[in-house]
C-alpha cells in the first residue's frame, strides 16, 4: 500500500476510535431565583460551569432568572422549549405536579435516590411533562424557622408564622398559625408584626437581610432542600449520544460536589447571621420527637392531594430504602 494511502487510512480509523466530541450547543437557563438566593451563584453557576469546562467549550450556557419568568410560572415555558433548562423547587409548580415537591421529604442524597430507584422515577414522570430530569441538588441542612421572639414551652404556641403549604403541618404540629406570604412580603411582614416567624431555607436570610426583624433561628432544622435541574425533554432529544452522556457523567458527579458546596453555603450564613446578632432557639424535648414525622407526612400528604399514585409509589420506595424520617 502506498505511503499516502496508508496514512490517510491511519486517519479514518483514528476519527472512527476516537470518543464522539460534545455536540456545540448554546443553552439557555432559566432560575427560580435572583443572585440574592446564594445557591444561584454558589451552586448553580459552578455547576454551568463545569458543563461548559468538561464539554471544552462545545457547551455555553447563559442563566436568566425570575425577572424573565415568574419563578411558579416558569414550568410550562421549558417543558415548551422556549427555554432549554431550569434551576428551581418542586413545590414551585406544585399546581402541575407534586413530585418534585415530594423530593423534600425524603431523607439521603442524590445518589441514595439513584439506587433506591426514586431518581429515574421522578426522571420518568417529568419526561411525561416534557421534562428531562438532570441532576437533584440537594441542601442536606434542610429548613429553619426565624423568630423575632425565642421559643418558649409551648413552642409555637399563638404564633404567626409565614410559610409556604409544604411548611403548614409542621407549623400547626408545633402551635403555630401558618400564613402563606411571598417571599418579598417576609422582610416588611416581620417588621410590622403581621407574622412572628418565617420559615424558610437555612440559606436566605444573609441574602434578605432577614436579620435585622428576626433575632433567633429555631434548631433542630428539618427535611432538605431539593433543587432539581430539568432541560426540555425536545432539547435533550436534540443532542447528540456524546453530549447527553457528557450532561449525565458531569451531573451525577456534580450531585455530590453540590451538598459540600451548600454544607459550605449554610456554615458560612451561618456564622454571618451570629456576627448580626441572631441566635439559636431550641426547641424542647416536648416536640423534637414530632419534627421529623410532622414534615414527611405533612410534605408527602400535601404532594399525594396532587399526584396521589405517584406518591404512592415513591413513599414506598423511600421506605424500602431506609429514606424516610
Amino acid at each position: 500500500m502506498q505511503p499516502f494511502k496508508m496514512f490517510l487510512r491511519g486517519l479514518a480509523l483514528a476519527a472512527v476510535m476516537a470518543p464522539a466530541a460534545a455536540q456545540a450547543e448554546n443553552l439557555r437557563v432559566l432560575s427560580s431565583w435572583s443572585d440574592n438566593y446564594a445557591p444561584v451563584t454558589e451552586v448553580l453557576d459552578p455547576f454551568l460551569r463545569k458543563l461548559e469546562t468538561e464539554s471544552d467549550g462545545a457547551l455555553t450556557l447563559t442563566r436568566m432568572g425570575p425577572e424573565t419568568i415568574p419563578p411558579f410560572e416558569q414550568l410550562d415555558p421549558v417543558s415548551r422549549g422556549l427555554f432549554d433548562m431550569l434551576f428551581t423547587n418542586g413545590a414551585y409548580h406544585y399546581n402541575d405536579t407534586a413530585v418534585g415537591m415530594a423530593l423534600d421529604a425524603l431523607s439521603g442524597n442524590a445518589a441514595d435516590l439513584r439506587e433506591a430507584g426514586i431518581w429515574d422515577f421522578v426522571d420518568q414522570h417529568y419526561q411525561e411533562r416534557g421534562l428531562k430530569l438532570i441532576a437533584i441538588l440537594y441542601d442536606l441542612n434542610g429548613y429553619h424557622i426565624m423568630l423575632k421572639e425565642p421559643l418558649t414551652g409551648n413552642a409555637l404556641e399563638g404564633r404567626k408564622i409565614r410559610g409556604t403549604p409544604i411548611y403548614h403541618a409542621i407549623i400547626e404540629s408545633l402551635g403555630g398559625s401558618p400564613v402563606v406570604l411571598p417571599a418579598g412580603e417576609i422582610y416588611p411582614s416581620l417588621e410590622r408584626g403581621v407574622v412572628e416567624g418565617a420559615s424558610w431555607p437555612t440559606v436566605g436570610a444573609v441574602g434578605f437581610r432577614w436579620y435585622e426583624v428576626a433575632d433567633y433561628m429555631m434548631r433542630p432544622t428539618f427535611g432538605q432542600v431539593g433543587h432539581p435541574v430539568f432541560m426540555s425533554l425536545d432539547t435533550w432529544n436534540g443532542l447528540d449520544a456524546a453530549t447527553q452522556e457528557l450532561i449525565s457523567r458531569a451531573a451525577e458527579e456534580y450531585e455530590a460536589e453540590a451538598v459540600e458546596n451548600f454544607n459550605r453555603l449554610v456554615a458560612a450564613e451561618e456564622a454571618t447571621l451570629e456576627q448580626e446578632g441572631m441566635t439559636v432557639t431550641e426547641l424542647g424535648e416536648a416536640h423534637l420527637g414530632k419534627l421529623g414525622a410532622a414534615w414527611y407526612e405533612g410534605a408527602m400528604g400535601l404532594a399525594a392531594q396532587q399526584n396521589p399514585d405517584a406518591i404512592a409509589q415513591m413513599d414506598e420506595m423511600a421506605r424500602k430504602a431506609g429514606l424516610t424520617p
